[in-house]
Order: C-alpha cells, then sequence, then structure tokens
C-alpha cells in the first residue's frame, strides 16, 4: 500500500493508485476456466501533487502487484495481476490524472489484501541533480496493504481499487543537504479502498474576490487524517476513494485564513461538491 510515517515538514501529497477491473465475457480458457471466473485487471496510477521548494520529480518503480483472497489463510499464496517495471514521476500526475498499467486476468472472488513491490525510487532535484534513495527490504520484498473494504470481483461487472500513496510521508526530508537542497529517505505510505463501495469530494477554492486559488491544502479527517491534496491553477481539487460517511474537510493557503467545514458527507458512488472561500490573513 504499509506503516504510517508521520511527515517532517510541510509537503503533503497523496499518489492514488486506481486499479480497475473490467470484467468481461469471453470463451472457457485452455484449463475451462468460463467468463464468470476470469476478469480484466487494468491498474490506473495517479497523484495529488505538493507544492515542492526543492524537488521537479519524485519518482519510483514498480515491479510486481499481487492480491490475496480474503478467505485465504496466513501463508496462503497471493495471485500476480501484473509483473514487468513501471516508473512513475509522483510529481507529474494530479486531481485525477492517471497512468496505466498494462490489463491482467484476474481470477473472481473477495480479495482483502493487495502487495506492491518496489524497485527503486529517486528524487530529481530543481537543478537536475539526481539522488537515488534506499528502498527498505519490506518494500522490495512486498508492501502488503488490507483493501477496505474489500475487493469484489465479480464477473460482468466494473470494480477498482483505489491505493492512496502519501508522498509526503514516503519522502521524507532527512539527512544530508546537497547544494541547498535537503536530502530525503523513502518509506512508502499508502491505502486501498474499493471504489464501488466509496465516493469522492470536490470542490474549487477562491478567495473573495473570486479569484482561484493554487496551491491550496484541502485537508480530509475522519478521526484522523485520512487523505490530502493541494489545488491546481484552476483552484480545483479533486479527492477519490473515501468511504461512506461524514468528513471534516480543511482549507488552508498561506497568508490566508483556515477554513474549515464539519460534517462534510460523502455518499458511495457520488461526488460530493465542497468548496472553499478564504479570507486574506489579518
Amino acid at each position: 500500500m504499509f506503516g504510517k510515517f508521520n511527515p517532517l515538514f510541510q509537503l503533503f501529497v497523496a499518489l492514488s493508485i486506481a486499479v480497475g477491473i473490467s470484467l468481461t465475457g469471453c470463451e472457457k480458457s485452455d484449463e475451462g476456466t468460463s467468463a464468470v471466473d476470469q476478469g480484466k485487471l487494468t491498474i490506473k496510477i495517479t497523484d495529488s501533487p505538493f507544492p515542492v521548494k526543492w524537488i521537479e520529480e519524485a519518482n519510483v518503480t514498480i515491479t510486481k502487484i499481487d492480491m490475496r483472497r480474503a478467505d485465504s489463510i496466513d501463508g496462503s499464496p497471493f495471485i500476480t495481476v501484473w509483473e514487468g517495471r513501471k516508473t512513475v514521476n509522483l510529481l507529474a500526475l494530479r486531481n485525477g490524472e492517471t497512468e496505466d498499467l498494462p490489463e491482467a486476468e484476474v481470477p473472481a472472488g473477495t480479495y482483502n489484501l493487495i502487495r506492491i513491490r518496489v524497485d527503486s525510487a529517486s528524487v530529481k532535484y530543481k537543478n537536475g541533480a539526481v539522488m537515488t534513495l534506499k528502498v527498505p527490504s519490506g518494500a522490495r520484498t512486498g508492501i502488503k496493504i488490507f483493501i477496505d473494504p474489500p475487493l469484489e470481483v465479480e464477473g460482468g461487472q466494473l470494480s477498482e481499487i483505489l491505493l492512496d500513496f502519501d508522498v509526503s510521508k514516503s519522502f521524507m526530508v532527512r539527512g544530508k543537504w546537497h547544494q541547498n537542497f535537503p536530502g530525503f529517505i523513502f518509506r512508502p505510505v499508502i491505502r486501498a479502498v474499493f471504489l464501488r463501495k466509496a465516493g469522492s469530494i470536490i470542490g474549487l477554492v477562491s478567495d473573495t474576490t473570486g479569484t482561484a486559488l493554487e496551491d491550496a491544502q484541502i485537508q480530509v479527517e475522519q478521526d484522523t487524517v485520512v487523505t490530502h491534496a493541494f489545488t491546481n491553477h484552476r483552484g480545483f481539487y479533486k479527492i477519490l476513494g473515501l468511504r461512506e460517511g461524514t468528513y471534516k474537510v480543511t482549507a488552508i493557503k498561506e497568508n490566508y485564513q483556515q477554513q474549515e467545514a464539519f460534517n462534510v458527507n460523502v455518499t458511495k458512488g457520488q461526488a460530493t461538491i465542497q468548496n472553499f472561500t478564504l479570507i486574506p490573513a489579518e
């Protein structure tokens, strides 16, 4: 998906890896598997970026994605749904933009655990210098993330998983500075959501004159912080993969008063609109 790590500086971003499972009819395979037993998996990678002083790119290379059925016991084998080599610049994607991985067939069933193998990570600074980061051994062998609620793969239907990758917690400022640029350590943090049972929050952030505010931080909380994003040049933000329920949504922008919206209701399969008008700080 991952453990949880606290951000060390004001960089807040979420990478969302949307796993779309398109279940289509087909003839029986050589092994006699029918259409109701097989689906197709398409993995989409998306991100909500953060305003970075120093970094031009934050790259990860994914080499394998596996899933495990909910009725499996510890030690049961995972099913490989994608294997290859895909390097993604997490900062190039934002607010619903996606980058797809090739399709893979997936047996029908209920899955509650996904495992992602990350081979390498790096950052590219504004001056063009590239720093390769050490990848934890757990990331190389596979980071396990529980899918909440579990993914249901059914013949003839479309299912999607959202893997929300928090870049601020995954690329943390730590260590030696290099020519006025900070060092980083890589500790991947991610959550997984079954999108059919989730909704989204979208909206616009502007000032009192109606001017769109870019790079306003949007933070979504339900007991604790669930995820966050930043507005684009049009003041637009979009947060996917939120389970049904009520949330507190906060808009934060330097030189403006923070604004909070309480009891923002999210319904599965729908987009809740929550706009903000920020007042300049005194």
